[in-house]
């Protein structure tokens, strides 16, 4: 029963199998691998077998008679077989839905084995039919199980058709179990043959593990015996280090405490200068006021003058006016005397009325004239005042200027000066901060030290461990390879 999924052929015989067959897996014509140097077809292994299971040319033609009695039984048989298999579910979802395929396959094979042709072919098939079942992980209980259902059906077979002789059907199944047995033999020497194999491959396999793992290892330790080294060095580096870094923590803890002190100096000093700026800017600012207050007063005065000067003008005008009357007064006294003249006795008394005329319009022109002078006096004093008011109030202005820019610029330094007072504050909080960590670091620094100890006493705990190490190595080394 070399059959349970699918038929492929090989040569002249199919190939039966529990699953599909891969198209690499098709037999060639070539392929004697099985079977060895032909020999009348078949090979010395063959022919040793056929010697030992008592396989001639009577049971040759016996197997051919056999066919005769079991070929009209045979569809039932493959029929039950199947169902049989079914009721496996492993085996059921390897048959899926060849049965019909495989049923024919079966068929093949059976009139086959009764054929009595044990040739070279014959071997490379069955082989090839192990090899599958091999491959796919079925398990040899499962393949002589389903031999067995066949078997069993084929002798009920031979039963019914020779239940009269007792003899022959002895014979019979003789003949039967010697054509199964080589059929099965073939097939099961398969797992054998890939037993051996499996096993000198794993030999094989090991054999390179272990020289892969003996180099490893010895890399490994060489790795590990130079770590030892480099740390052996780190722990003398850290030594060293912490050495360093502690007379430095104490330099910068001795630098921290002064530059403490002279923050504090600096921040006394620091708010004098501050103190001193506020005042500056406070005079500043009342100068800067005064400077404006000033500027105002002469800009006032300036307009007062100038009004002055309008009047001074206004008081000219009226002066001219006076000036024009008194000057037709005399000439209309003039003309009044030589009116009186004319008159003669009768205008003596006219005439002296109008030389008295006369005279008070001549007074009053030479008075008109000397306020005149004294206007103009007064409006060229006037235009001065005004110029130099002018020129006053221009260098007020520019004092005021000054004054502000002072009382800004002081504003700002007096910032910068509170900005530095703050910085100073902020500087002596961070030296007293580094202090603090330098305290810190010394502490960390003996930690160190104490742990570059560890270390040492570590790396000639693992110089230990690993000589240690190198012999357990060693010792399975020379088991796993003698």
């Amino acid at each position: 029963m070399n059959t349970v999924l699918q038929s492929r052929p090989a040569s002249r015989y199919p190939v039966q199998t529990f699953v599909p067959v891969p198209p690499d897996d098709e037999p060639d014509d070539q392929d004697h691998s099985a079977a060895g140097t032909p020999h009348s077809g078949r090979d010395a292994t063959t022919l040793g077998r056929l010697r030992f299971l008592q396989i001639n040319n009577d049971t040759r033609q016996e197997l051919k008679a056999l066919w005769t009695d079991i070929k009209p039984s045979l569809p039932g048989i493959i029929r039950r077989f199947y169902q049989h298999l079914g009721t496996e579910p492993r085996l059921k979802q390897l048959i899926g839905p060849h049965e019909e395929r495989l049923t024919e396959a079966q068929s093949v094979h059976w009139e086959r084995l009764f054929s009595g042709r044990f040739d070279d072919d014959y071997v490379v098939s069955t082989r090839r039919i192990g090899l599958v079942h091999n491959r796919i992980g079925l398990e040899p209980a499962w393949y002589i199980g389903g031999y067995n259902f066949v078997l069993n059906e084929l002798v009920l077979c031979l039963a019914r058709s020779h239940r009269f002789s007792g003899a022959a059907l002895a014979r019979k199944i003789v003949t039967l179990n010697k054509a199964v047995t080589l059929d099965m033999s073939y097939a099961i020497s398969v797992y054998q043959d890939a037993l051996l194999e499996e096993r000198e491959r794993r030999g094989k396999t090991l054999a390179e593990a272990v020289v892969q793992f003996s180099g490893a290892v010895n890399r490994s330790l060489a790795i590990a015996a130079e770590a030892s080294q480099a740390l052996s060095d780190s722990a003398e580096t850290l030594d060293g280090v912490t050495s360093t870094a502690n007379a430095l923590a104490n330099d910068v803890a001795i630098a921290a405490r002064q530059t403490a002190a002279n923050m504090g100096t600096g921040a006394a000093a620091t708010e004098e200068l501050a103190v001193s700026v506020r005042e500056i800017g406070e005079r500043a600012n009342r100068s800067a006021h005064v400077a404006r207050d000033a500027l105002s007063s002469a800009w006032e005065t300036k307009d007062t003058i100038i009004e002055l000067a309008d009047h001074a003008k206004e008081i000219g005008v009226v002066v001219d006016l006076i000036r024009t009357v008194a000057s037709q007064t005399n000439m209309l006294a003039l003309n009044a005397t030589i009116e009186a003249a004319r008159a003669g006795e009768a205008g003596r008394g006219f005439a002296v009325v109008a030389g008295e005329v006369k005279v008070l319009a001549n007074q009053t022109n030479d008075a008109t004239a000397e306020i005149g002078n004294r206007i103009a006096a007064i409006q060229a004093a006037t235009q001065r005042s005004v110029e130099q008011i002018e020129q006053i109030a221009r260098v007020v202005e520019e004092v005021s200027r000054i004054a502000t820019a002072i009382a800004a610029s002081v504003e700002e330094q007096s910032a910068v000066t509170e900005g530095i007072a703050t910085n100073v504050a902020q500087t002596t909080e961070h030296t007293e901060v580094v202090a603090g960590n330098v305290a810190t670091l010394n502490a960390e620094t003996a930690k160190a030290a104490e742990a570059a100890n560890q270390v040492g006493e570590a790396k000639r705990t693992l110089d230990k461990e690993l000589a240690n190490l190198r012999d357990v190595i060693s010792t399975f080394l020379k088991v796993a390879n003698p």
